[in-house]
């Protein structure tokens, strides 16, 4: 308390219903149903009650007052920094030699910095992105303008007469399409 007055606002006002407020903040549902409790020479009724997880008290032990943030504002503020990326930066060590030639290959040097919360997350194991549902780029093609890998020391009528150099992702989509109608379903 603070000249007459709680600095986390209580009491709080009587509510019907439990409402978001500014900030994300919820403003929680507080019956005005006239029951109170006289505590240390005060009374106290429901807008001084402040939000608990009995889960949480059984597990710790102690108190911990829980207010639930739920709006897009907190999922960016939790994004912004679980997967903030790395700060970079280049330093200079090397002198030009007596001819005035800069070997640049020693010259720079490329310094990651992890910050803490990235650090937590990759020791305990935590996927950094996820993409779900998996995504699968079909590269497109004009028909038999498709790529074709093979090494360089084989002979080409060989690489043309193989099966597979006639088949892309995108003929085996369209195939699978045809033969199976579950496959109809994938976009």
């Amino acid at each position: 308390m603070k000249d007459g007055l709680c600095k986390n606002l209580y009491p709080r006002l009587f509510n019907s219903t439990t409402i978001q407020g500014k900030d994300s903040y919820p403003v929680y549902h507080r019956r005005d149903n006239g029951r109170s409790a006289h505590v240390r020479g005060q009374t106290l009724d429901n807008r001084w009650v402040v939000p608990y997880n009995p889960y949480l008290l059984h597990m710790f032990n102690f108190h911990i007052n829980i207010e639930v943030c739920f709006s897009i504002k907190a999922v960016k503020y939790i994004y912004k920094y679980i997967y903030k990326g790395g700060d970079r930066t280049s330093m200079n060590f090397e002198q030009p030699d007596s001819d005035g030639n800069i070997d640049e290959i020693k010259r720079y040097i490329d310094v990651r910095w992890v910050t803490p919360p990235e650090a937590l997350w990759r020791i305990f194991g935590f996927n950094l992105y996820d993409n779900s549902p998996s995504v699968l780029q079909l590269p497109l093609h004009l028909p038999g303008m498709h790529m074709v890998s093979f090494n360089a020391k084989e002979d080409l009528r060989d690489v043309v007469e193989r099966e597979k150099a006639s088949k892309s992702m995108l003929t085996e989509y369209f195939e699978a399409n045809q033969t199976h109608e579950c496959a109809r379903t994938i976009l």
